[in-house]
């Protein structure tokens, strides 16, 4: 049997269509096909145009940073080269607070309250360093001179003497009828009172005030002339002196005689043998 080509029957059906008046069997698919071509012919433009250019989107707003936050980032870091130093402080503020020196104690004693004493009531008239003015001079150890050390034993002692002068003064000296005072045996003789001014008594002052400025007065312009041993002495019956007077209830040397100063002044300087023995003896 001899097989028939495909095309020549194709040729044969179209033949008997168009006879009949009918669509060749293939018309639909030949236009399907042939206009196949054709949209694939007019999507080429299509898809060989050039793109159009990207349009960049807006970058969104950044959120709001919060105040601590932007504080912490802007405010100035600690430098590096500051670590080792506040390791270092702690070692330091040690060994600085063991260098201080305790601060030293407050002036005490007869000599600083004789200096604040005489300061504020003699200086005026007897000069800021005892040079003298419308007084007489005290420094260059002339107030020993006319007011010896305590163990004179003479009937112008010392220290009763410059007692009695300064707390009677001129007036309170030559109403108990004295004619001179200090010791009559300095180069000179003693003086008379009211023969160089008038000196003002200071009897209103307590016993520790006035033996207290009566001890600077002798040790600031006469320390010069006074042995370390005799300072010790004079001190001690100073002291004894003015403790003697608080026992008996004596509020000032205003008023008092000579005798009376002296027995006092004796009175102490016997407790002073008896408490303290060679050191009261010359």
């Amino acid at each position: 049997m001899t097989e028939v080509p495909e095309h020549l029957l194709k040729k044969a059906a179209e033949a008997r269509a168009r006879l009949s008046g009918q669509a060749p069997p293939d018309a639909g698919e030949s236009a399907a096909s042939s206009s196949e071509p054709a949209a694939d012919a007019a999507a080429v433009p299509a898809t060989t145009a050039a793109p159009a250019p990207a349009v960049p989107e807006e970058p969104a707003a950044p959120e709001p940073v919060a105040p601590y936050v932007e504080a912490a980032e802007t405010r100035k870091k600690v430098p590096v080269w500051v670590i080792p130093v506040l390791i270092f402080l702690p070692f330091w503020a040690i060994f600085y607070v063991g260098s201080l020196e305790n601060p030293p104690a407050a002036p005490e004693g007869l000599a600083y309250e004789g200096a604040e004493i005489y300061s504020g009531q003699c200086a005026g008239c007897h000069g800021g360093g005892g040079g003298g003015g419308s007084g007489r001079q005290l420094n260059g150890g002339e107030v020993l001179l006319t007011f010896p050390s305590l163990a004179s034993g003479a009937a112008y002692d010392g220290l009763a003497g410059h007692l009695h002068w300064v707390a009677n003064g001129t007036a309170g000296s030559q109403a108990e009828g004295l004619l001179v005072y200090g010791d009559p045996d300095r180069p000179g003789g003693a003086h008379a009172p009211g023969s160089y001014g008038q000196m003002a008594g200071f009897g209103n002052l307590s016993p520790e005030q006035l033996v207290a400025v009566v001890y600077h007065v002798r040790h600031a312009f006469g320390a010069d002339q006074i042995t370390p041993e005799g300072d010790e002495r004079e001190l001690h019956v100073l002291d004894e002196l003015y403790h003697l007077m608080e026992e008996e209830g004596v509020m000032t040397f205003e008023g008092a005689t000579l005798p009376e100063i002296q027995g006092w002044v004796d009175a102490a300087r016997v407790k002073v043998d008896e408490e303290y023995g060679e050191l009261a003896s010359e």
